[in-house]
């Protein structure tokens, strides 16, 4: 599947939110539609045989004037019969049955929903202005009106904790969505969360309690079948204050899963088989997780034999 990001920066959002500066994140102020025009002219050529979505990021969505919603949509509409479909992210407060005719009348099919958290105490204090239960229920009329389900949650929040964090995966893996993505709050210029940060007023996840964090869910959504696609802020973010930030932490989780699993079947004398393409994992970034595995289990040499 490739995706072409189309974004959409701030645009309909209500308000801005604490954590976020989607300029930063981005690296756009506005929405060129000549600019737009080209690249998905490009981006459809360059992927004949591929599977591609092109996707409306960076703001609210359905929250836009529909006549600017049908600017977006006519844009893409010359292009439709070359791609699979469309996705959108927004907010779950702006989710009706009204709005999902709209965007079913115009060919799309994937909803992201920026929910970030499910617990009411995390969402008063990070100012999102909606409660658990509107999110659940728009996830679930997202399904129901034949829409893939997508969900972006953010541990870390004002309110965190390890019982607000449970409760949001137990309720994500129950809402059964197509995919999840996972951002550890961090901490960017020109953020009401700066402001706090720089007061003593919150305090971010380490670098090592988000990849524990982030671990412990990618487990728990792969037992339930739901995928993840994204963990962590893409590199090339140049306004990072404080927090999790690291460009590789998706590849991080992913060797700290691995070395976890080889925890668990490790057997004394006896040989571990890998693929070979799990190698780089295994690792890990100045051959961490080598050591960590080593010292874990109180060896010089790890038993391992490559096997495809």
């Amino acid at each position: 599947m490739k995706i072409l990001p189309l974004f959409i920066t701030h645009q309909g959002c209500p308000f801005q939110c604490l954590y976020c500066n989607q300029k930063a994140i981005t690296k756009s102020s506005g929405f060129n539609f000549e600019k737009a025009e080209q690249l998905l002219a490009d981006f459809c050529k360059k992927n004949l045989e591929t599977t591609k979505e092109v996707a409306f990021f960076g703001g609210t969505f359905t929250s836009l004037p529909l006549s600017l919603q049908k600017e977006y949509f006519a844009l893409v509409q010359p292009y439709l019969p070359k791609l699979n479909g469309i996705r959108i992210s927004t907010r779950p407060d702006f989710i009706d049955e009204s709005i999902l005719a709209n965007l079913r009348q115009n060919k799309v099919t994937v909803i992201e929903l920026g929910i970030q958290s499910f617990s009411d105490d995390v969402l008063t204090a990070s100012k999102r202005g909606y409660n658990s239960q509107t999110s659940q229920t728009s996830c679930q009329l997202i399904k129901e009106n034949g829409f893939k389900l997508g969900i972006q949650l953010m541990p870390g929040l004002p309110g965190f904790l390890p019982s607000t964090w449970e409760k949001t995966l137990e309720i994500t893996a129950n809402l059964q969505p197509s995919y999840v993505r996972l951002y550890p709050t961090v901490v960017l210029a020109n953020t009401e969360l700066e402001n706090l940060y720089k007061n003593g007023a919150y305090k971010p996840l380490s670098l090592s309690e988000a990849i524990t964090i982030c671990a412990e869910a990618s487990e728990k959504f792969s037992q339930n079948n739901i995928q993840i696609i994204k963990i962590g802020l893409h590199s090339d973010i140049d306004e990072v204050i404080a927090g999790p930030y690291h460009p590789a932490l998706g590849e991080i989780v992913k060797g700290r899963i691995l070395c976890q699993e080889l925890i668990r079947n490790y057997k004394k004398n006896h040989t571990l088989f890998l693929n070979p393409r799990y190698i780089s994992l295994l690792t890990g970034f100045n051959h961490k997780n080598a050591k960590f595995l080593k010292k874990t289990l109180n060896i010089t040499k790890l038993p391992i034999t490559l096997c495809s």
